[in-house]
């Protein structure tokens, strides 16, 4: 497939969802949750949240939107960093609930209006600032980020992003746990090879729906194994969401998204408990299957 086709494709792709991925206030309780850890991690954690944005002269980013614990202000601790990836036509402002529950986990949540993520470039530049604003003395985040803890997620065309963010660029090693939501990899690889995917390093969930249009489209099931299999990165682990198609799958995938990264970026014991063992969670949760894992 050519690099115009992929185009295209992605251009309808945001036309069909566009009003589907405004993720709303309160998405949480559409969904019936297959497991208790799953559904404690869907939820606020304990952390209140605040909020703000920075106009940035870049045309493809044209602004940084960021929300983060209250408690960043008056404590003296780093925090871990979750950058999130927008899909096809989609901006971080229409993520503003997504950004808000991982913040009340604990983390500096960091977005921009980028409509057109795929190459990870805007993705880049904004891990860029945050590095600069953690040496600059001016900045709110000055000495306030833990640059050893970043993660990366991103849902559809955004989740193309997380793998050329997390391979292909001077910065790619410091992601420590990727989440890519119904990612439509093979459309990279038909133009880019598999092979650029052997260049990530992070632990990784990967995710994907079961309705129509992530089965028979975007997100096939062998197309999905494919991919998993050829990321070199481990831990790994793939699965897919029942009765959820692709629209859908970042706000109901927000749940294991979000115990993922405070697994890896807070050692949260607990949430591992989703993933690691003979009896993790996943692996009995009703609403998933295919659920396959490598070096767990």
């Amino acid at each position: 497939m050519t690099v115009i086709a992929v185009f295209l494709l992605l251009w309808g792709c945001g036309k069909i969802f566009e009003n589907m991925q405004n993720v709303a206030d309160g998405y949480q309780n559409r969904f019936d949750y297959g497991g208790k850890l799953e559904k404690k991690y869907a939820f606020n954690g304990e952390y209140a949240v605040d909020t703000f944005s920075l106009p940035v002269a870049d045309e493809r980013i044209k602004l940084l939107q960021f929300y983060f614990p209250e408690e960043l202000d008056s404590k003296d601790e780093r925090w871990p960093v979750v950058i999130m990836a927008n899909g096809t036509g989609i901006r971080a402002s229409k993520y503003r609930a997504i950004f808000q529950h991982l913040a009340s986990w604990g983390f500096i949540v960091a977005g921009n209006e980028d409509e057109w993520t795929w190459d990870g470039k805007s993705v880049d530049m904004t891990l860029d600032h945050l590095l600069r604003a953690n040496d600059d003395a001016n900045s709110r985040f000055y000495q306030r980020i833990d640059t050893t803890r970043i993660g990366l997620a991103g849902h559809s065309q955004g989740g193309m992003a997380v793998y050329t963010s997390a391979s292909m660029f001077a910065n790619s090693h410091r992601y420590k746990a990727l989440c890519p939501l119904s990612a439509t990899a093979s459309l990279l690889a038909d133009s880019l090879g598999w092979g650029f995917l052997n260049d990530i390093k992070a632990p990784m969930l990967m995710l994907g729906g079961c309705g129509d249009f992530d089965t028979k489209m975007l997100c096939q099931p062998h197309l999905l194994r494919q991919t998993f299999d050829s990321i070199a990165a481990t831990p790994c682990i793939m699965g897919r969401i029942k009765n959820t198609d692709h629209g859908d799958m970042l706000p109901r995938g927000d749940a294991y998204m979000t115990a993922w990264m405070c697994y890896w970026l807070r050692d949260d014991k607990e949430a591992g408990l989703c993933f690691f063992g003979t009896d993790a969670e996943i692996l009995s949760n009703k609403n998933f299957q295919d659920v396959t894992r490598k070096e767990l």
